[in-house]
């Protein structure tokens, strides 16, 4: 039976797999700061369980710190981090995932929501845009380890 939940810390730990985390040294530093951010109150993280095996996850930073354009801890949070294993794609499960949590970011008086898309993903941004991410807040670059992505930041009011 599928569920989605407010993640805890220890649900990590199931999601340190080849199709979420992965095992690189960038996607270990990663997880170790969303493990902080998390006690600190500046992210929290949804999860999706069928019969309480975590199978996805979405991540809600409520205050970027290096990217207000993202999140500024007042009336926008920034959606990241959305992963589901591949055996449950195409279900609407990401479809569900993502309106509980643009309803958990109302619920704590947020108005706006981002979310970052790969340029070289266009399937992606399209079904952003179906879910709501119609107005383009900028174009960067992200960096993770010696990779560099160029990506858009899509916004949506709530």
């Amino acid at each position: 039976m599928i569920n989605i939940r407010l993640g805890k810390i220890e649900d990590l730990l199931q999601l340190n797999q080849d199709w979420a985390w992965g095992d690189e040294d960038w996607a270990r530093e990663n997880q170790q700061k969303v493990i902080k951010d998390s006690k600190d109150d500046i992210h929290s993280f949804l999860v999706v369980e069928d019969n309480d095996k975590v199978i996805g996850e979405l991540h809600i930073v409520w205050d970027q710190k290096d990217d207000q354009d993202e999140a500024n801890g007042k009336d926008r949070a920034y959606l990241s981090t959305l992963r589901l294993h591949p055996d449950y794609r195409g279900q609407g499960i990401g479809t569900q995932l993502m309106q509980k949590a643009l309803k958990h970011i109302k619920e704590k008086g947020f108005t706006q929501a981002t979310i970052g898309a790969y340029t070289h993903e266009p399937r992606i941004q399209e079904l952003y845009k179906k879910w709501g991410f119609t107005e383009k807040v900028k174009e960067a670059v992200e960096k993770l380890g010696d990779n560099e992505s160029k990506y858009i930041l899509l916004l949506q009011n709530l």
